[in-house]
């Protein structure tokens, strides 16, 4: 079959990552981290080896998409004109069928030295080998080794960034009490004045009054969100980096980080005000979870719209017209967004209980009615297809969900509401899920994803035309989507993605996904199901 590199690169990274979990399972742990001498060196070089390689390849990849080239873009399309070889797939899983018994041989008990050093040159081997055949099965090697001269200087430059990378990740781990300690007190000294009650102890960093206490532990120190930022700003200035001046545009760095930092030591604050307050569920269930990934989506939207709109480091400040309505990617995307950060701000305002459901309802429907004129002229017929299909789904996702998800019945925070909030909410939940979830999630996983895998164009690819790896990509990202019932989420996505394939029309795919969600909205209300909402 005949697909881009960039899909054959994607196949590979997603195959050698899930086999690398794979047969880590197999890996005697405990026996690993006892190890020494020869066998801690192995775990030390695996370890950091695998971080190395990530690091490596991914910063090619970025760096390889960024400075492009006409050589590059003529061995891509050397690479793109072979089909994957059926042959080279089947050597590649029988090389790492091979290293399962390896894997569970390296530490296992009682392994003699000398043999310990064989399992581990053996392993090497068959690595390698598995990972000759994989790429031997994307393309000839005479196409990669054309390829890799066209890198030039990337190589050069991957290689760096692979090796500050995996630097900054040892480097990090020692930050995290110093930066702990610094959130401590920059918390304690914003609550002292709103809390005069306020107890702060420097020896365990607990901050506490007689209703509540928030124990600042390292991972609250605020280094993953930016780290967060800091990826993130990367990526942007290289992505973008024709439209910014550098190198003072470099200094969006340090500010996304001071930023994260300032931010999380607000959440921190933020969450003790609330538990203070008398709402020790929210601050534990639903602030807690959600607020970090607030702050990181304020802090990189906001350094995007400001940095653009400065003429000291933007060389175009010029707001394009008509964008909210003419950018096909938002028309695509927005609803599905709108209702995921409705559910990030109804969840941090929550409990256990997501009572503020009815704002994804009425935030889907805004995003909804706001590109409503470029929605309309889109192909929303269906006909018995669609909701035949969406019974058949409904039928997987109650078999899965009886052996993936506890039953439950109605929340007591739903039954503790007066009718009238309860048949709201219900009636909220029951719109959302029928009517705006299934027009917001197909508009965004096979209206745009599964066709955006195929070209840069996306509108100008047809149903018809998509192959089997934008589908099952796309219908595996749909159902990691959808938490513990992954499984019928990824059958779903495949099952929709086809029918739109076949037919040609997204509002074959609504139409089925409508049903589904309906069916399932019977199950609750009608037979106590609540653990599928």
């Amino acid at each position: 079959m005949k697909i881009g590199l960039p899909a054959r690169i994607a196949i590979l990274g997603a195959t050698m990552f899930c086999e690398k979990i794979f047969l880590g399972g197999f890996v005697n742990s405990q026996a690993a981290q006892a190890a020494r001498g020869f066998g801690a060196f192995v775990r030390f070089a695996q370890h950091w080896g695998f971080r190395f390689a990530v690091t490596f390849f991914g910063a090619l990849v970025v760096i390889a998409f960024v400075r492009g080239g006409d050589q590059l873009s003529a061995a891509a399309a050397d690479i793109g004109r072979w089909r994957i070889s059926p042959l080279w797939i089947v050597a590649h899983f029988f090389l790492v069928a091979c290293l399962i018994p390896l894997s569970f041989l390296l530490y296992g008990s009682g392994t003699s030295p000398p043999l310990f050093v064989g399992i581990a040159v053996l392993g090497l081997l068959f690595g390698l080998a598995a990972a000759w055949t994989a790429l031997s099965a994307m393309a000839p090697w005479a196409c990669w080794l054309r390829a890799a001269r066209a890198l030039g200087v990337i190589w050069g430059y991957a290689a760096i960034a692979a090796v500050l990378g995996v630097a900054a990740m040892e480097w990090s781990q020692k930050l995290w009490a110093p930066t702990a300690g610094m959130t401590f007190n920059l918390v304690s000294r914003l609550l002292r004045p709103i809390l005069p009650t306020l107890s702060a102890d420097v020896a365990t960093r607990v901050l506490s009054t007689d209703r509540f206490s928030v124990e600042v532990t390292e991972v609250c120190s605020g280094l993953e969100g930016m780290g967060l930022i800091l990826a993130f700003t990367a990526a942007w200035l290289i992505c973008f980096r024709r439209e910014y001046i550098f190198p003072r545009a470099l200094l969006l760095i340090p500010a996304g980080i001071l930023t994260m930092f300032a931010l999380n030591s607000l959440r921190i604050a933020a969450l003790m005000l609330i538990g203070n307050g008398g709402y020790p569920n929210v601050a534990l269930y639903g602030f807690h979870s959600q607020a970090g990934w607030i702050a990181f989506n304020a802090a990189a939207c906001g350094l995007v719209f400001l940095s653009q709109r400065s003429a000291w480091l933007s060389r175009d400040t010029a707001p394009a017209s008509g964008a909210a309505t003419d950018n096909p990617t938002a028309t695509y995307l927005m609803p599905l967004l709108a209702v995921i950060a409705a559910g990030i701000l109804s969840n941090a305002m929550s409990g256990q209980f997501e009572t503020f459901y009815p704002l994804r309802l009425i935030l889907g429907l805004a995003a909804l009615l706001l590109y409503g004129g470029k929605l309309a002229r889109l192909d929303w017929r269906f006909s018995w297809r669609g909701p035949a299909l969406g019974v058949l789904v409904f039928l997987l996702w109650m078999g899965c969900a009886h052996f993936l998800v506890p039953s439950a019945a109605q929340p007591l925070p739903l039954l503790a509401m007066s009718p009238a909030m309860r048949l709201g909410w219900i009636a909220s939940r029951l719109a959302a899920s029928v009517l705006i979830v299934p027009i917001a999630e197909e508009l965004a996983y096979r209206g745009y994803l599964m066709r955006r895998l195929v070209n840069e164009d996306f509108e100008a690819v047809s149903y018809a035309s998509i192959r089997w790896p934008a589908l099952a990509a796309s219908a595996v990202i749909f159902g990691l989507a959808h938490g513990a019932l992954w499984l019928p989420g990824i059958a779903a996505g495949l099952a929709f993605g086809l029918l739109v394939m076949r037919r040609g029309s997204l509002g074959e795919a609504v139409a089925a996904h409508a049903t589904s969600n309906a069916l399932v909205a019977v199950s609750v209300l009608g037979f106590d199901q609540w653990q599928l909402w």
